[in-house]
């Protein structure tokens, strides 16, 4: 589909949700982009003043834990939670639009990805981090979840190499260049900062930490951001518009 027929059909779209009383809102693959990225500098900077806060000026950190990425259960976890769901259903989306020789590959996937906003949410690899075992490993192995998740990155990528290797070309780099960004701040900046702990190069919970934690969410988020971007990207190529759309639904006028 080009621009022109895209134009027109979401005038075609507008004008049907206007004679149903909706409002139709429609947000193209590079404004999303640029909307959560809007919100994660914002996190970013947000964190970094509560960091400054805490350690610079002794703040009070209960009233900054919504704000700060090295607390779990708030607005930057909410919102990372938010972009796995929201790739979980993109996924799902690919499937219903490629027939049935990779349906299951996308399905899984997406089923893969509303476990990790499972996971995200409440915090479910929390429960893998075993304290005895911190003694008898690397140091950056310390968050002993990073084994077993690692040993599933490694899987997953085994798994879908063929799946990979069937898409186009410019698909698949984007999104192995989305997980590399992703994985990197999840697992190798997590290994990151519990070497830096446990070799007493710096202290937990300390500005030095705060920084190791906001790269480590910075490049978690950066990561789902361009694998979002790069899911709408495809679904626009299968003539499946790849829009972000929501039907706001209108009062009727009385006449």
């Amino acid at each position: 589909m080009n621009h022109a027929q895209q134009d027109n059909a979401l005038t075609d779209q507008r004008s049907a949700s206007s004679s149903n009383n909706c409002i139709t809102v429609v947000a193209s693959p590079g404004a999303v982009r640029w909307l959560l990225s809007g919100i994660t500098a914002g996190l970013l900077i947000a964190h970094t003043v509560t960091q400054v806060g805490i350690y610079g000026f002794g703040a009070d950190k209960h009233w900054l834990d919504p704000l700060n990425m090295d607390r779990e259960l708030n607005v930057p976890t909410l919102f990372s939670s938010a972009l796995l769901l929201l790739i979980a259903l993109l996924l799902k989306r690919l499937k219903s639009s490629n027939g049935h020789e990779s349906a299951a590959d996308w399905q899984l996937l997406s089923r893969i990805f509303f476990f990790l906003a499972l996971d995200e949410a409440l915090q479910i690899h929390e429960v893998l981090i075993i304290p005895d075992l911190r003694h008898h490993v690397h140091p950056a192995l310390a968050s002993t979840w990073v084994i077993p998740y690692g040993a599933f990155v490694a899987v997953v990528l085994w798994r879908f190499r063929g799946f990979l290797q069937a898409l186009p070309a410019d698909f698949s780099a984007r999104a192995l260049r989305a997980g590399a960004v992703y994985i990197g701040g999840t697992i190798g900046v997590e290994m990151l900062g519990s070497f830096a702990v446990r070799s007493d190069l710096i202290r937990l919970h300390s500005f030095w930490y705060g920084g190791i934690t906001g790269l480590e969410e910075g490049m978690e988020l950066c990561g789902l951001i361009l694998f979002i971007h790069a899911l709408m990207q495809e679904l626009m190529r299968r003539n499946e518009h790849g829009l972000l759309q929501i039907n706001l639904k209108r009062d009727a006028v009385p006449h």
